[in-house]
């Protein structure tokens, strides 16, 4: 996950010759029922779970059961799909079911995902945490922000976790993409340290998902679906 390079460092005046901490990035090939689907930049970690996320949040299968068979050697993975793959690629979003939190389980899971060294150490990897009911969590860390969703939407399908009754929080921008995966996947609240765009709260108030950003301390910006906060009152003012 993390390597080392040389490099200068330049302070003021002064510069000299140090070793820098770097986020390590593979490419990989990522191919289905024999034929080459694309090439994707990760971080060389947890890549079952990257692959069965990627595939179920770009829609190419529905349930974990249409994925026959992975093999990963090298950097390359080959993985056997039931069914055509790209033809039976859904491209619609789906409505979200009925889940809330509280507001501090919000706050508690944001500590727990900024607690990295990996992330502090490089400033190069993104984090996606998802949180379940029962309060267990699981966290991933990749160099890009929609691998790192992948990754703990993957996680929950090998371990057979309810996504409609789990949170997920992000380090991250959220774009439309995010959203779209988060759509796809069932997740119906999707928060971040970081903003969301237009289109993000766009799609997520017709998906019915939660939508929150700025989650930084005790403070939070809830832009979508605010019901599903549990301790929030909320009166007509608002217009949510």
């Amino acid at each position: 996950m993390i390597k080392e390079c040389t490099c200068i460092r330049v302070d003021g005046l002064r510069h000299s010759v140090v070793r820098d901490a770097v986020a390590e990035e593979i490419q990989i090939e990522l191919c289905i029922n024999g034929d080459l689907l694309r090439r994707v930049s990760l971080s060389p970690c947890h890549i079952r779970e990257f692959i069965a996320g990627h595939l179920f949040s770009e829609g190419y299968v529905r349930v974990l059961e249409e994925i026959d068979a992975m093999h990963i050697e090298g950097r390359r993975a080959n993985v056997t799909l039931r069914g055509a793959g790209e033809q039976n690629r859904k491209e619609h979003a789906e409505k979200t079911e009925w889940f809330s939190v509280g507001r501090d389980a919000i706050f508690r899971a944001m500590r727990m995902l900024l607690d990295s060294d990996a992330h502090r150490i490089t400033g190069g990897f993104h984090r996606a945490g998802v949180f379940c009911e029962n309060g267990t969590a699981w966290m991933a860390e990749d160099i890009g922000r929609h691998n790192a969703m992948d990754k703990v939407i993957g996680h929950c399908l090998l371990e057979r976790i309810e996504l409609s009754r789990v949170f997920v929080l992000l380090t991250s921008r959220i774009s439309s993409g995010l959203a779209l995966k988060c759509s796809r996947a069932g997740i119906p609240i999707l928060a971040s340290r970081g903003a969301p765009t237009s289109l993000a709260i766009e799609m997520a108030d017709a998906a019915g998902i939660t939508l929150i950003g700025f989650v930084r301390g005790e403070r939070m910006n809830i832009y979508t679906h605010p019901e599903r906060i549990a301790d929030l009152t909320l009166t007509a003012e608002y217009g949510l």
